[in-house]
């Protein structure tokens, strides 16, 4: 498993990245487990909750269409051979990710964390976000011009994506026991909303039918530095339908998350197999889309639409 920081073309400060095939297959929902503990919860402190929660209402004041949520926290991956990866969770907030990662306050919790926890991401909400480069029959490679009023990258153009929701798992995740954390049928649980997350994301923001995608495949996992290593699972997902019936479902605008963007990009596979898109265009994309086409990129040396 490969991890190493890149500096992206798009101008911001760079990413890191975790490459889980190493220049081979990716990986599929079957060989991807769970370790789901509280203790990998984001340590805080009543000074950091007081400060997250006044940069959250400040927050709320210019966007009363932010609403705070629980979000799985990423605490780690590992794989156990080339064929099976544990990814390591605990809860946080969507709250706690605007106070932490996506504002300068986190550059103080990252001093803290190391000093009295000897990690300096253990204050740090670290939401796991999923992503996934979703690739048409035609192979083309779609991008959504993200809506000004949502809560992260404002106007870039982004793969669809969002969170994996801990309520989907269960109403009650908050209060499991470390028990029932580790129940083999609770862990499966957890899987399978981050891998259909990413599909229903992508039914809600594009509004194409579930059944004409193929079950996603993970690339590996991306961390944006400009927002102290916020992370997000890189897929790649297949579609059956050609980018003009695409486009022709994308423009009906009966989509749940309809207003979350503004229009859609196609790009060719080849060109982003290739890394070679426009500077204009580097610099329209969101870190995640630029970590998620570099690992397609480590993954893939021709399209996987051919036979």
């Amino acid at each position: 498993m490969a991890e190493f920081d890149l500096k992206t073309k798009n101008g911001t400060e760079g990413i890191e990245i975790i490459n889980l095939s190493n220049g081979k297959i990716p990986i599929q929902r079957k060989q991807t487990e769970i370790n789901f503990s509280r203790r990998f919860d984001n340590n805080s402190d009543s000074w950091i909750e007081k400060s997250i929660k006044l940069i959250w209402n400040e927050k709320c004041k210019n966007n009363d269409r932010l609403y705070n949520q629980s979000k799985f926290r990423f605490e780690g991956i590992r794989k156990i051979d080339d064929n099976q990866v544990v990814i390591n969770l605990g809860l946080t907030t969507y709250m706690e990710l605007i106070g932490t990662n996506c504002n300068p306050f986190g550059k103080q919790l990252v001093v803290y964390g190391t000093q009295s926890f000897n990690s300096k991401r253990s204050c740090l909400a670290d939401p796991l976000g999923v992503g996934s480069l979703l690739l048409t029959s035609d192979s083309k490679f779609l991008f959504l011009k993200r809506a000004m009023w949502t809560g992260e990258d404002k106007g870039k153009l982004d793969r669809p994506g969002g969170h994996p929701e801990p309520d989907n798992v269960s109403t009650n995740i908050r209060t499991w026991t470390e028990e029932e954390c580790h129940l083999p049928k609770n862990r499966l649980r957890i899987r399978e909303e981050i891998f259909d997350s990413v599909k229903c994301e992508i039914r809600d923001e594009i509004n194409l039918p579930l059944e004409s995608l193929k079950d996603p495949l993970l690339l590996g996992i991306v961390r944006s530095l400009e927002r102290f290593g916020r992370p997000s699972a890189e897929f790649l997902v297949l579609c059956s339908l050609t980018s003009k019936e695409v486009e022709k479902l994308y423009l009906k605008g009966c989509q749940a998350e309809a207003d979350e963007s503004v229009g859609i990009v196609f790009l060719p596979e080849e060109k982003v197999r290739g890394l070679d898109l426009d500077q204009s265009i580097w610099h329209s994309l969101t870190d995640a889309a630029c970590g998620a086409i570099e690992l397609y990129n480590q993954c893939y040396s021709s399209s996987p639409n051919q036979p």
